[in-house]
């Protein structure tokens, strides 16, 4: 159980799945991982600090920057 456990693609896909699905992604996160909340939230906030999302009003209801939707689709091109 430990932040290290939730890759940043993995975040940036809780949020792309957001837009598509609207599955909140720290519901997304909890049941893709297995993580507890508090650790759900702590690599939600690490991807925000490398400006992998961004957000107004909530952490909850971010979406992509740039940076974090070029990681999605890279993923999506390399398998």
């Amino acid at each position: 159980m430990a932040r290290k456990d939730i890759s940043d693609l993995v975040v940036c896909q809780a949020y792309h799945n957001f837009k598509l699905t609207n599955e909140r992604p720290l519901s997304y996160l909890q049941r893709v991982t297995g993580e507890p909340e508090k650790v759900c939230w702590r690599a939600m906030q690490r991807a925000c600090n490398r400006d992998l999302v961004d957000y107004g009003v909530s952490l909850s209801v971010a979406w992509l920057t740039i940076k974090g939707r070029e990681m999605v689709e890279n993923a999506k091109e390399q398998g």
